[in-house]
C-alpha cells in the first residue's frame, strides 16, 4: 500500500501549523497580580482550576492542529493504493495491455452464461475506461499466445471491436508468450501508468508451468499486474482425454484394439454412455462409470473393413465443458500385406529351411485370415515368374545367384515403390552380388552395401560379436528405445560379412567391432535394406531371441508405411506442412470438419517436389487433404487433455499479480480500475473527519472549566 497526493503542492500549508503552536506556548494572558486574604479553600481551588484549564488548552491545541493538518491533506487530494500506477503523478497517461484468454477451458459455463462472454464484456468494460491521451493493445492467451496489434494505439473504437470478435479457441493457454510480449511493449514508457490486465478463468495447468519456471518477482515493479478472473467455483467436468489405435499398422477386416482415456475431473462419481463412431456411423456404446477424480482406459476391438483414410470419433454426454466430449482419429488402412520369401533351391535330400525362422516370425501361427502379414516362399526361378507389384515386402535368404530375369523384375520393383530385404550367408558369392546387383547397369544398387569378405567363424562360434551404435531413431529399432521393450545388443552374431556402405545408405547398427552389420538405403521409391549375417541360427542366436519378432515387424511396418504422407497429431492452431510427389500438378486443397473445402499454398522443390502447408487448423475434428479428386491423407486435431482440467489456482501462489475480483465484489469494473490506477482517495473521508473534529473542538472549547473545593 502507498500513499500519494493529486495535489502535493498544498502540503506546504503544513508549515501553518506553527502558528497555533506560537499561540498556545507564547501568546498566553498574562496574570495580573492582587493581594487577596490567605484563604486556604481559596488558594486550593484556583490551583485545581488552572491544572484542569491547562489541560483543555492542550487537548484544544491537539485538535485545531489536526483540524488544521485535514484541512491542507483535504486540499492536497491524498490517495492510498497498492499499485504501481497509484504512486504515480495523477496527470500521467495510462498504457495497457489487455490479455484474454480465449483458450478451450474458456467455453465453460458459470450459471448459464460462458466463461468467454464474461471475459470479453470484462475487457470491453476495462477499455471503456481509456481517458485522452491512454493508449492500449489487446492480446490472446491461446497457444501459443499472441498480441493483436504489435504497437499500442489510442483507437478505443478499434481495440473494442476486436475484443468483440476474438473467437473462442479450441487450444490450449500459453500465459508467457503473451505476458512476455506485453512486458516487452511497457517497457520503455517510464512517464506512463503501465498495466498488464490478465482475464482468464485461472486454471491451474495453464498458471502452475509460468510460475515453477519464471520467477515473476523479477518484473519490473513499475508495471502493475493485474489479475481479473472470470467463473466461480470449479465446475465438474467429464473428459476424453485420448483416443489412440492398439495396432502399429491396421489392416483391412483386421480386429484392431481402440484405446480410449476417459477423466472425471468432479468431485463425485459420474457415470456416462461413450459412443464410437467408424466413417460417422455408430458402432459401438457401452456405459461408463468413473470414480471421483480419477482416469480410466476403455479398450475396444473393431474391425475397419474400408481401405484408405478412415474417421473414428469417440465422445460422451455433454457437460459444463462441451468441447472436450469428443475426441477424433484418423486410420490408414492397408490391405493384409503378403511377404514374398525367396530362398535356393535345395539340391539335397532334405529340405531348405532357410525360411523357417523368417517365416513364423512374420506369421506366428502361419495364419492368412486373422494375421496382418501373409508369407510366400518361392524360389529364386519361381520368383521370376511372378508379379513382385502383388508383394509389399520381397526378401532374399542366402541366394547364390539370381537369374537374369529376377534381377530386372527386383530393380523395377524397387524403382515402382517396393521393399527388399537382403540376408546374407554361406552360400552368397561377394564378386557376383557386385558385379550383378550394384554395378551392373539395370541392377545397380539393388543392394545398399558392397560386400567383401567373411569375419568370424560361426563353426567354432570361439568369438561372438554384438550389434553396437544401434539408430533407435530408425523405426525398425525405434521400439526398443522404451524400457523394458527388450535389448538387440544382447543377440549374439558369431559370423558375417564385412560390408561397405553405399555414399546414400544408413547404417542402423554396427558390430562390436565397428563394422557396419545392417544397412539401408533408398532405391527410387522404395527401399533395400542388407543384413550382413543369414535369417537362421546357423551364424547367429538373435533368431531365438524375444526382440527378433519386434524388429522384423517393425522393419516391415516402417517400409511399408515409409511412402504414405502422414501429418501425424496435432493440436488446434497447429500449421502442418508435408512435401509429396504431385505428378500431375493437381490443386492441393484441405477439406474442414465443418466440410469446407479451402485451397493450402504449395510451392515446387528444386528436386521437382511440392511442398504444401498451412495453418487452418483451428477446429476439432477430422480433416482430408486431397489432390483434385484424390486423397492423399487425413488428420485428426484435438484439444490438449491439460486444458479439460478446470480446478482453480489459488490467487495466493501467484506472486506479484493484483487481483481484481468483480464477481465477489459489489464495485464496477470501472471503480476497480479507477482504484488501481489512482488509488482510494481519502479527501472525501478528510473533511469528514474534519467536520468530526471541528464539532468536538467547538463544543470542547466552550466546555466551562469546573473548579473543586475541598475542606
Amino acid at each position: 500500500m502507498s500513499l500519494t497526493f493529486a495535489s502535493p503542492w498544498f502540503l506546504l500549508g503544513l508549515l501553518s501549523i506553527a502558528i497555533p503552536i506560537y499561540l498556545h506556548l507564547y501568546h498566553r494572558k498574562t496574570p495580573i497580580r492582587k493581594e487577596f486574604p490567605s484563604l486556604r479553600l481559596i488558594r486550593l481551588s484556583v490551583e485545581f482550576t488552572a491544572r484542569r484549564k491547562k489541560m483543555k488548552n492542550l487537548i484544544l491545541l491537539a485538535l485545531r492542529l489536526f483540524l488544521l493538518i485535514l484541512v491542507i491533506a483535504a486540499l492536497a487530494r491524498p490517495f492510498i493504493g497498492q499499485s504501481a500506477s497509484a504512486k504515480a503523478t495523477s496527470s500521467n497517461p495510462a498504457a495497457s495491455v489487455i490479455l484474454l484468454d480465449n483458450s478451450m477451458s474458456m467455453g465453460s459455463t458459470h450459471q448459464g452464461i460462458s466463461l468467454f462472454n464474461t471475459a470479453r464484456a470484462r475487457a470491453l468494460e476495462i477499455l471503456d475506461q481509456m481517458r485522452p491521451g491512454d493508449k492500449a493493445t489487446v492480446g490472446l492467451l491461446n497457444d501459443p499466445g499472441r498480441l493483436l496489434y504489435s504497437q499500442l494505439t489510442w483507437d478505443r473504437d478499434t481495440l473494442k471491436k476486436s475484443v468483440s470478435n476474438a473467437p473462442l479457441s479450441m487450444a490450449g493457454t500459453s500465459i508467457y508468450s503473451s505476458l512476455l510480449s506485453a512486458l516487452k511493449l511497457l517497457m520503455p514508457l517510464k512517464t506512463y501508468k503501465r498495466t498488464v490486465y490478465v482475464i482468464t478463468d485461472m486454471t491451474e495447468t495453464s498458471w502452475k508451468p509460468l510460475i515453477e519456471r519464471y520467477n515473476l518477482k523479477d518484473i519490473d515493479p513499475g508495471i502493475d499486474l493485474i489479475l481479473v478472473p472470470v467463473g466461480g467455483a470449479t465446475p465438474e467436468n467429464l473428459a476424453i482425454t485420448k483416443l489412440e489405435s492398439g495396432a502399429p499398422i491396421v489392416m483391412a477386416n483386421r480386429e484392431m484394439p481402440l484405446k480410449i482415456d476417459v477423466a472425471n475431473f468432479s468431485t463425485r462419481k459420474r457415470t456416462s454412455k461413450l459412443v464410437v463412431s467408424i466413417n460417422s456411423q455408430r458402432k459401438y456404446e457401452r456405459e461408463i462409470e468413473l470414480p471421483p477424480e480419477s482416469e480410466k482406459e476403455f479398450s475396444i476391438d473393431c474391425k475397419l473393413t474400408k481401405t484408405g483414410m478412415n474417421h473414428i470419433k469417440a465422445d460422451i454426454q455433454t457437460d459444463a465443458l462441451p468441447f472436450d466430449n469428443e475426441r477424433h482419429l484418423a486410420v490408414k488402412v492397408f490391405e493384409p500385406c503378403n511377404v514374398l520369401i525367396i530362398k535356393s533351391e535345395s539340391k539335397e535330400q532334405k529340405a531348405n529351411n532357410d525360411d523357417i525362422f523368417l517365416k513364423y516370425a512374420i506369421n506366428p501361427l502361419n495364419k492368412s485370415k486373422s494375421n496382418n502379414f501373409i508369407t510366400e516362399t518361392r524360389t529364386a526361378n519361381e520368383a521370376a515368374n511372378l508379379d513382385l507389384n502383388k508383394f509389399a515386402i520381397v526378401s532374399m535368404l542366402n541366394l547364390n545367384r539370381l537369374p537374369d530375369k529376377l534381377i530386372k523384375k527386383l530393380s523395377q520393383y524397387l524403382l515402382n515403390g517396393g521393399n527388399l530385404i537382403t540376408f546374407v550367408g554361406n552360400r552368397v558369392e561377394p564378386e557376383w552380388y557386385n558385379k550383378n546387383l550394384l554395378d551392373k547397369p539395370g541392377g545397380a544398387y539393388i543392394l545398399p552395401a558392397r560386400l567383401y569378405k567373411r569375419v568370424g567363424n560361426a563353426v567354432s562360434k570361439s568369438v561372438a560379436y554384438q550389434m553396437t551404435d544401434v539408430d533407435f531413431g530408425h523405426p525398425a529399432f525405434a521400439i526398443f528405445n522404451k524400457e523394458g521393450n527388450g535389448d538387440p545388443s544382447r543377440a549374439h552374431i558369431y559370423e558375417f560379412f564385412q560390408v561397405k556402405p553405399n555414399p546414400d545408405a544408413l547404417t542402423l547398427c554396427r558390430m562390436s567391432h565397428g563394422l557396419p552389420g545392417i544397412i539401408e538405403e533408398k532405391r527410387g521409391q522404395g527401399r533395400s535394406m542388407l543384413i550382413s549375417f543369414p535369417a537362421d541360427t546357423s551364424w547367429s542366436d538373435w533368431p531365438l531371441k524375444p526382440t527378433w519378432l519386434p524388429f522384423l515387424h517393425q522393419t516391415i511396418i516402417a517400409m511399408v508405411t515409409s511412402q504414405e504422407l502422414e501429418i501425424g497429431n496435432v493440436k488446434p492452431g497447429m500449421p502442418i506442412s508435408a512435401t509429396i510427389n504431385n505428378k500431375n500438378t493437381q490443386k492441393i486443397s484441405m477439406l474442414l470438419p465443418d466440410q469446407q473445402e479451402i485451397a493450402i499454398n504449395t510451392s515446387e522443390t528444386s528436386s521437382g517436389l511440392t511442398h504444401f502447408s498451412s495453418r487452418d487448423t483451428s477446429q476439432n475434428g477430422y480433416y482430408l487433404i486431397k489432390a483434385g479428386n484424390q486423397i492423399l491423407t487425413g488428420f485428426a486435431v484435438n484439444p490438449p487433455a491439460s486444458e479439460s482440467n478446470l480446478k482453480r489456482i489459488n490467487l495466493r501462489k501467484i506472486p506479484r499479480f493484483i487481483s481484481m475480483n468483480v464477481d465477489t465484489s459489489k464495485a464496477t469494473v470501472k471503480e476497480k480500475v479507477s482504484l488501481l490506477r489512482e488509488g482510494y482517495d481519502l479527501s472525501r473521508t478528510a473533511l469528514w473527519l474534519l467536520l468530526a473534529i471541528l464539532l468536538t473542538e467547538c463544543w470542547f472549547a466552550n466546555r466551562k472549566t469546573l473548579s473543586r473545593v475541598r475542606n
